[in-house]
């Protein structure tokens, strides 16, 4: 269903429903940003995991998400972040340790990098 029919059928539903609608939005958005958790919690639960952290690259500061890097195969795991609009990488071999990249993204197009190693 395309914009212009999702908005005739709410004008059509009349204004409780679209109050409604309103009101579920708004909730979303609140629950969505209110519960977004930090870098730090976020390193946290993997250092109880049993994680320990090798290296932090990059310019630590508030995120907007993150997301992982991670694989039991690999031979190696590629760490890369932006720091004042330049990309740059460094390799971390999986030998004796098993690898994690926790990839933090900032609101000014940077990001940062915690690496976690375990024993394999």
């Amino acid at each position: 269903m395309d914009y212009f029919r999702l908005t005739q059928l709410v004008k059509s539903m009349g204004k409780s429903v679209t109050c409604s609608i309103l009101i579920i939005n708004c909730i979303l958005f609140i629950s969505i940003t209110a519960c977004a958790p930090s870098a730090n919690e976020v390193v946290q639960e993997w250092v109880n995991l049993g994680w320990k952290i090798e290296s932090i690259h990059g310019t630590e500061g508030k995120i907007q998400r993150h997301g992982k890097l991670m694989s039991k195969n690999a031979r190696a795991i590629e760490a890369s972040w932006i720091e004042k609009g330049e990309r740059k990488t460094k390799l971390y071999p999986q030998i004796k340790d098993q690898f994690i990249v926790l990839r933090f993204f900032k609101s000014d197009g940077d990001e940062f990098v915690v690496v976690l190693k375990k024993r394999k």
